[in-house]
This record gives structure tokens, sequence and C-alpha cells, in this order.
């Protein structure tokens, strides 16, 4: 005759196994006994909140439990946070060399970190137009023009995939320290500008800070075939940023995918004509042709230019002649009126600011 209920319930052994408790050799389990052991912890605290402290006194780990929702800051353990949102603003750089390319100007070259998981997105080299941010030796601030381009995601690839936190097949999900990846970056500095860092050298100390400014506003020219045909109006002021607009291969102009591309040079003097040893090679590479007078107006270089054939609704002009409104600015300007050529890119009106957010708590 088969026992009662009761009595067939309560004929097991109780085990723990894991977070689960079973009744080993019991012919029947009771629902409670299936129950993951958290789930009944937090369903036992429940009841015991609503009996006198005497009838149910909690075990240790039960008032561990009731502990864990005393953190006022319990909340932001879960928030999304960005990438190196809690690193430091200036990062150390390393000096590389120093080479003089001309009357009191020099390319300055450091090895900076470039690490997502590092430097947020915010501080980062990634427009052309930007200015680096250095200190020598923990002084003032100083903002010179990088004349080499951004880098590419793929020179950061590792970083980019490791704050998605993307695993390749057979990894573990484990916490590790973040990666350094480091990068050259080359300044063009003039004693004039920025006499500190001129004058510096492997013996000074050196800092990075976030990058200044928003860059070009090249968004409106990316079109290849609405603009085949590219005029760069440049001074000593903006030669770096035309170098590194020239060489990048992220700024999305494809120069060498354009019918016309052609650079007006205004240097000061013959000695301090910057670049010139490359300018074959922006021929050859990029399809960048460069014209370089010390006394013509961009107006006299821009009819004496006899290779040149443009459309002016087909033509965009690109003005570098630095950051400031200034009368080489006018000059390039009245050449563009000249010439017809409405689409203007200057280096005076950068394109629109990003706003970054700081954590998914201010979306």
């Amino acid at each position: 005759m088969a026992a009662p209920l009761s009595r067939r319930m309560h004929s097991g052994r109780m085990v723990s196994i894991g977070i689960y408790r079973k009744y080993e050799a019991g012919p029947l389990r009771s629902r409670v006994a299936q129950m993951p052991l958290g789930r009944r912890a937090v369903q036992g605290l429940t009841a015991r909140k609503l009996l006198p402290r005497h009838q149910a006194a909690p075990t240790d780990s039960e008032e561990s439990v009731e502990d864990l929702w005393q953190y006022d800051d319990r909340k932001s353990w879960y928030e999304a946070k960005f990438a190196a949102d809690d690193q430091p603003d200036w990062q150390p750089a390393t000096f590389v060399s120093s080479v003089e390319i001309g009357p009191s100007i020099k390319l300055v070259t450091f090895d900076i970190e470039s690490s997502r998981e590092l430097v947020p997105l915010r501080n980062a080299y990634k427009h052309i137009g930007q200015y680096a941010n250095i200190r020598v030796n923990g002084g003032e601030e100083i903002q010179v023009p990088p004349s080499s381009p951004p880098l590419s995601p793929e020179a950061i690839r590792t970083s980019l995939l490791r704050v998605r936190n993307d695993l390749p097949a057979g990894d573990q999900k484990l916490q590790t320290d973040p990666i350094s990846e480091r990068q050259r970056i080359t300044l063009l500095v003039t004693l004039e500008g920025a006499p500190e860092l001129y004058k510096s050298t492997i013996s000074d100390l050196f800092e990075v800070g976030p990058f200044q400014g928003t860059g070009l506003d090249l968004l409106k020219i990316q079109a290849i075939f609405r603009y085949p045909t590219i005029v760069v109006f440049v001074d000593n002021a903006g030669i770096a940023t035309a170098r590194s607009l020239i060489t990048s291969k992220t700024s999305g102009l494809h120069t060498h995918m354009r019918s016309n591309v052609h650079v007006y040079y205004r240097a000061p003097n013959k000695a301090s004509t910057c670049f010139a040893d490359e300018f074959d090679s922006w021929a050859e590479e990029y399809g960048v042709s460069v014209m370089v007078s010390t006394r013509d107006t961009f107006q006299e270089m821009f009819d004496d230019d006899d290779t040149l054939v443009y459309d002016p609704e087909g033509t965009a002009a690109i003005i570098l002649t630095g950051n400031d409104a200034n009368e080489m600015e006018e000059e390039a300007l009245e050449a563009c009126k000249a010439a017809e050529i409405e689409t203007v890119v200057r280096q005076t009106v950068p394109r629109e600011a990003t706003t970054y957010l700081s954590s998914i708590s201010l979306m």
C-alpha cells in the first residue's frame, strides 16, 4: 500500500547541489525544493521581515543580501560608461626628433598614446585642421598645427574591439588591463609662435592634452563627382594642415580620384618654403599639383596656371591661412569670387562641434 502523501514528501534526504536543492531518493520533489536558492532566499527574506525578530533570525548570508541594497551608488555599477571616460586629459608624450626645415621653422615629432582605452574620443586627434595641445616641463599650454594626418581606425583596431567587448573565438571574458597603442605625430613649430617648444630638447618633459578645435568642414565637398576639381590656397600658417590633408587616408577628400587638385602656395621666401622636397611625391601618389610663389598674389597664381581647366559649378576651394581671419584669407576669397567659385571651405570656419556624452545617465 502506498505511503501517505506527507510521508512520501519527506521520505527522501535533502542535499544541496550548486544553487539548487533537491530531495535525493525521494519519489516526489516539492516545488520549493526545485526553486533556485537565490530566489528562495529573497522570498524567505521578505517573509522574515513580516515576523518578529525572535521568530525568524536571519543568517549571515541573508544579512549580506539585505545590506547589498544599502549602497547609495549601487545603480552606478550597472551604468554603461564610455571608453576612457575616467582617464586624465593630459598624457605623457615622448620626444622623438626635431628637424629644422627652414629659418626658425622646425618639425618636432612626438610619440603619443592613441589607444581608445586610454584616450577618450573627445580628446583624440581625429579631424584635419585640429591643433595639438602641448605642455613643456609643466608650463603653459601651447597650440601648434600637426603636419601628419590622424590615425585611421585600422591602426587602433585592437583597442576599438576591446572597448566594444568583442572577443575572438575561444577567449574568455576576463578582467584585463588596458592596452597601449602608440602613434607618432609631427608638429610644425616656429620660433615666433611657440618659442618654448621650438627650443625644447629630449631632456625636457612633454605632455599632450585634448586636441583643440573641430577641424575643417570637409563634408560638403566630399562628393567626388559633384566637385571633380579642388583648388587650395595656402600660406605658411596653413601649410602643415595642407600636408595632413593631402596625405590623409581618412579625410574623405580622395584627391587621387578627382580630375584636378591644385595647390597655390604663397611662401614668405624660398628658404621658408616648407615640404618642397615632398611636392613630387604628392603629384605621383596623391595626384596633387603644387604651384609655389614668393611674390605673386593668389589671384595672379590662379590666373597664371595654364594647366587648370575647370567648371566653376564643379569646383570647390579650400583656404588654409591659419585659424584667425587675416589679409591672406581675404586675398584668397577675392580670387574665388573672381573665378566664380562659390563652394569654399575655410580654416577660420570649422565644422560643427560634436557633443560627447560622459555616461548613459546623461542621455
